[in-house]
This record gives C-alpha cells, structure tokens and sequence, in this order.
C-alpha cells in the first residue's frame, strides 16, 4: 500500500520540489504504518475476499481524482500537486478494514448489508470521476461541478431517458450486481474469537483517530479532489448571489463625475497585479548584486513618465485579504464590508471603459472568491487554467490581449501569478540568468522568477504603447515574501509586506490632468499601503465620487497619510515599526 501510494503520488504529480516530495514520503509512511496497525491488530487477513472490496475502494480513490487530473493537466499546467485523495484511501481502507473485521462476523448479514451501503457510497464518487473523463476527455472542473450542483432532478430524468433503453438497463444490471457482490463478499466474514480485549480497545481508537483527521474542519476529507471543488463552487455561487445583490444596491448610489479632458483618441490604462514580489529583492528599488530588473532599472531614470514609490507596503500577506481591499473601497481605515464596496472595476464602467480582465491564477474558490466576483463584472474575463493547451507562465497573458478593441476605451486588468511558490516553476528554465537551470536554490530561483517578471511587465507595456494607445499603467503586487523562509499563512515581519508599486503616465496623461500627475510626483517618498489602490486608480481616472476619498489616494494634493498611520497586516500593525526598511 505504501509503495502504491508513492508511485501513484510521484506519477500523478509535477514541478515539485524535493522538500514537497519529502513531506509526503514522510506523511504517506506515518499513514500506512498506523492504517497497518489496526489491521494488525484484529488479525484482517488482508487476502480475503471480504477485504476485496475494501482493496478496491482503496484503489480507486487513489487512482481517479489524481491521474484523471494528471492527464488533462498534463501540458499545461506547471504544478500538479495531488496528495490526499491517496491519503483518504490509506485511512479509509483501515477503517474498513477493522469494521469488517469486528463487526461483520459478529452481527451476520444485518452487518453486511449495512458494510456494502458504506462501500458502495465510497465507490460511486470514484467511478463517477473516472466516467466523466471518459466521457469529456477532462477531469471533472469548477464549470462541471458548478453544472451538477445547479441541475433539477427533473433534468436528471429526462438526460437518463435521452439514452437508448439497453444502456439504461445495462446500467441498472451492473449497479445491481455490484450491490450483490458487496453484500456477497461481506457475509463470508468469520467471528474472529481469538482477540483479546486490548486489540480491540487499541484498534477502535486509532479508527477514532483515523475518523478524527478525515473529518475535522479542513480535515483529509474536505481536502480531497471532488469534496473541495464541490465546497470551492457551493461557497462561490452563495458569495456570487450575494455580491450581485449587493451590486444593485451600490451601483445606484455611484455618482461619478470625470474631471480633466477626454484623451485624444481610444486609449487605455492598464493595471498588472504581481504575485509575492518583494521590492527587496528588486534592483530597481534597491541595490542588490544582480540586476533583478534591468527593464525597471532603466525606466527608473525617465522621470518624466515613471512614478516609482519606495516605501509601498501590503496590506496583508495573503492574497485574498489584500486584493479585496485593493480592488475596492474597503480598506484597513474604513468600516467598509466587501460586499458594499465599488470595485475599480465599477468607477471604469461608469467612466465609459471596456473592461478586459486576465488572470494567470486561479480563476474559482473560496481562496479567490472575492477577486473573481469582481473580475466577473468585467466585459470580459478570462483565466489561463480555462485553456488547457496553455503552459501558464505570464507570458501567455499577452495573447489575450490580441483581443482588445483598440477602437474602444479599455482599461485592463492582468493579474500574474508571479513570484509565487515554487518560484523554480515560475518562469521557463531557458529564462534561467543565475544558478543552474531546474537547480533548486531559493534566492537565486526567486531572483530569476523576479527578472522574467520584469520581462514580461516590459513586454506589456510594449504592446499597450503600440497598440492600444497606453495613457497609464500602474504595477503593484499583493504583498511580499521572504524566500528563504518557510511561507507563512501569518505576519511573520515587515519582508513579507514591502511590495513594488510604480506608474507610468503618457504625455497626453500629463498634459491633460496635470493636477494627478503632479500629485503623483509631489507624493513619490511618501508611505502607502496597497488597500488605497482603488483610490489611486481613481485619481488616474481623475474623477470626482461619492464613492472617492481624495485624502486616500497618492493622485491627489490632499494625501494624508505619514509613516506613522499607514498599516499593514489587516489593520494590526503600523508599518513605522519597520526597523529594517529599505528605503
């Protein structure tokens, strides 16, 4: 079982590194030695035909999420990653294991017949999944389970009755001979009189324990394939009715008046939202031995055209947390639910923008729920996960631009995956500039993933200029990280906080809202924290709103924070305790 384990894991998995591998070398043997016990101790004979269906509930589990989504992922994805589906299977065929054992010989074919009902609610989720990809020649997805969750039981029927009736009767013939097999296979199990009362007692504890991992809140249970794209999709469409009732309400309360003069032609501002990027290991906003960002480096010097701000701070260290505060009024100085709050997505909607949203991340669940309702408000919005012929580096967010009007007034939105974990798996191994390639070495991979950021921001900017008449862009990421240091779901110091942030404006910008621009420049030194950044794309948008605090954004004369009330960590800490800052 161990070594089935393993090799399904290492099969059914990609662009891991060796610690990841470990872990679960580690986690999976714990999990055997302790199913194997409990097996051990009510003397199973693991070769009986009533262990047969146990055996193959264990098989299925940990054969059909995983290689089904190793197979569709396969070529596209960077990182599969895929471990407890077969952890549920180890603990599930020990829990079965010793029910068998202990109860089905004692209470006779009452036993039995309740063993099989458990078996064969354990089988038909597995069997479903392998038949979906059959069918589709994909994985079970959001899109699917979101189908399912949503279909009426009379859809249900009449989809049964569009088959012809020899596959509904042969359906109905094998779910009918799998039942008896189980029951079968389950009435042959002997009263075991030879056990003694401690292999008993010893054994229904670890089944305890067994029970206890599965399904405690985030338990095994809950983190399997199917379980949590079923959790991710309920809790997105309930926050998805909400948000949408909500924006009712909101959108009737927007008042926007434009401020400045129309640009000359269709033009657009574009906004790239970086993932885990630390301006401390950014050349362009700090001397580091590499030249982590030669394109930045250099637009640094046109001062008449870039705005770089040094002392820019996250809001917290999660990407969630941050990005619902920085793509919306709420922030860490108001009372504002997220739900109530006009999104940057709104303001250009009532500017007369199209909106184009691109996203290398993850485009459905309750980790991105709130960034991907906002997203959704968009003309258009479109994730890299949705295209499965597509390797995911960020790059591959510039052929979607190919899409954009440039006859139209746009403002663009793409959201990078970054300089996350793993940070070797972030850009392409011929985009290796230091240390060997698909070599594991934490600083010198995150400095290669933080130069082909770079790349990839200048090859942005290079076709918004040629081709859709680029008046602004603004670049932030949502917060930090440390490299060198275990990743924390906490705040673990100000490393994880001090985040890029830069705005280029055209001439036209300049000429025609030369109050926002002059503003950007007068606030250049002053501190920021990245939850104001809908009141910073307000003020490039230079409007006047019911829904615009102009002491929050950097466009503005009237700025009104100072190091020492700008916050970071949710609103906890002031960033003024940065002993260690950089700038």
């Amino acid at each position: 079982m161990y070594c089935v384990s393993l090799a399904l894991y290492f099969c059914c998995s990609k662009g891991l590194v060796w610690k990841t591998k470990r872990q679960q070398i580690i986690r999976y043997l714990h999990t055997t030695l302790s199913v194997s016990i409990a097996l051990w101790l009510v003397q199973a004979d693991i070769t009986a035909l009533n262990m047969m269906p146990i055996w193959t509930i264990f098989a299925l589990w940990a054969l059909a999420f995983p290689v089904v989504e190793f197979l569709t992922k396969k070529k596209s994805s960077i990182e599969i990653n895929n471990i407890y589906d077969i952890v549920f299977a180890i603990f599930v065929t020990g829990i079965l294991g010793v029910i068998s054992s202990l109860v089905v010989g004692w209470s006779g074919i009452i036993g039995a017949v309740m063993l099989a009902f458990v078996e064969l609610l354990l089988i038909l989720p597995p069997i479903f999944q392998i038949s979906y990809f059959l069918l589709y020649k994909v994985c079970l997805d959001a899109n699917g389970m979101q189908i399912l969750q949503e279909t009426h039981y009379n859809e249900v029927i009449e989809y049964v009755k569009g088959f012809p009736i020899w596959k509904t009767i042969a359906v109905a013939l094998a779910f009918c001979v799998l039942v008896f097999a189980l029951v079968s296979a389950n009435c042959i199990t002997e009263k075991n009189t030879s056990l003694e009362w401690w292999n008993i007692s010893i054994s229904l504890v670890l089944v305890a324990v067994f029970l206890y991992l599965l399904l405690k809140p985030n338990g095994v249970f809950f983190r399997i394939g199917i379980v949590q794209l079923f959790h991710l999709v309920a809790e997105y469409c309930r926050n998805n009715e909400k948000y949408v009732k909500c924006a009712q309400t909101r959108l009737q309360d927007l008042n926007v008046k434009k401020l400045g003069e129309d640009y000359s032609a269709p033009s657009t501002i574009l906004m790239v939202i970086g993932e885990s990027a630390s301006r401390d290991y950014m050349s362009a906003f700090t001397n580091r031995e590499h030249n982590t960002t030669p394109w930045l480096r250099e637009c640094r010097n046109d001062e008449q055209h870039f705005v770089f701000f040094d002392n820019a701070y996250s809001c917290g260290v999660q990407t969630v947390p941050t990005l619902e505060r920085a793509l919306t009024e709420k922030n860490q100085y108001n009372n504002k639910e997220f739900y109530e709050s006009c999104s940057v997505v709104d303001i250009a909607h009532k500017m007369g923008y199209t909106v184009h949203w691109y996203s290398n991340q993850g485009h459905l669940g309750a980790a991105d729920t709130p960034i991907t309702l906002v997203a959704n408000t968009s003309e258009v919005a479109k994730w890299t996960v949705q295209k499965l012929n597509t390797v995911q580096y960020d790059e591959s967010l510039l052929e979607f631009m190919d899409e954009i009007d440039p006859t139209k007034n746009n403002f663009v939105v793409l959201h990078l995956k970054g300089n996350h974990v793993n940070f070797i798996n972030r850009y392409p191994r011929e985009k290796t500039v230091w240390g060997e390639p698909g070599v594991v070495d934490l600083i010198l991979n995150y400095e290669n993933s933080i130069h082909y950021t770079d790349s990839v921001l200048h090859s942005f900017f290079d076709y918004a200029m040629q081709k859709l008449n680029l008046q602004a862009m603004v670049f932030f990421s949502d917060h930090a990280c440390i490299p060198d240091k275990l990743r924390s779901p906490n705040f673990n110091g100000f490393g994880m906080t001090r985040i890029p942030l830069f705005v280029y404006l055209s001439d036209e910008f300049k000429a025609k809202h030369s109050t926002r621009f002059n503003a950007l420049k007068k606030n250049a030194n002053a501190c920021v924290s990245n939850d104001l950044m809908y009141e910073l794309l307000c003020g490039i948008f230079d409007v006047e709103s019911n829904h615009f605090d102009e002491t929050n954004s950097l466009a503005s004369e009237s700025y009104k924070y100072l190091w020492d009330s700008v916050l970071t960590n949710e609103g906890r800490t002031h960033v003024n305790e940065d002993n260690e800052k950089q700038n």
